[in-house]
């Protein structure tokens, strides 16, 4: 039996991480569950500066100007921090070799950094998901949360999707976490 891949991309605060560990609970075989964040906890916190503010090798947030005008953030990754984002490709290639199944959770911005996944797994069954969720929404999340730098989801949400063509797109705030899980079980079935 072939192993089964499921790749959520979405900015932060969309429900990646929440959709990620209900699926590991409702899906009938095992799934192991990596992303960014968890690589991120790999590294030592002196490295990354979440408080703004440069990082010369590890991650760091930016200021910058959206589209619309309104000021945000935009992740920045140093020397450091982009190779430990090619490691966490390189994991899910392993996984993959070893006929795991899982979850993978990330931010990739735009169609550039998903067609990277889709060549590192090419020779796999990867169910590509696209998490969307208002950006009104998004930025509630992200203050209730206490835990992101405000601006990020906005800094996000106008490049997490772009130009990315998707299997399915799931939205975390129009339907809810079942329907979200019913709608990825029948795309695996």
């Amino acid at each position: 039996m072939s192993n089964r891949i499921i790749y959520l991309n979405g900015p932060s605060s969309s429900g990646k991480t929440t959709l990620a560990k209900a699926l590991q609970n409702a899906l009938e075989e095992p799934y192991l569950h990596i992303g960014i964040d968890k690589i991120i906890d790999f590294m030592p916190e002196k490295i990354n500066n979440w408080r703004g503010g440069p990082s010369e090798i590890g991650f760091c947030w930016e200021p910058e100007i959206d589209s619309t005008g309104q000021p945000t953030y935009h992740i920045h990754a140093g020397p450091f921090a982009q190779k430990i984002s090619r490691t966490l490709k390189d994991i899910a290639f392993l996984l993959a070799m070893q006929n795991y199944n899982f979850i993978i959770d990330d931010v990739a911005f735009g169609a550039v950094e998903v067609e990277e996944w889709k060549e590192v797994l090419k020779d796999y069954s990867v169910l590509y998901v696209g998490v969307l969720t208002p950006l009104s929404i998004l930025e509630k999340r992200e203050q209730m949360r206490g835990d992101r730098f405000l601006g990020s989801a906005r800094g996000q949400y106008f490049k997490v999707h772009e130009n990315v063509s998707y299997d399915l797109e799931i939205d975390t705030y129009a339907h809810s976490l079942e329907e979200n899980i019913e709608k990825i079980k029948r795309h695996l079935a």
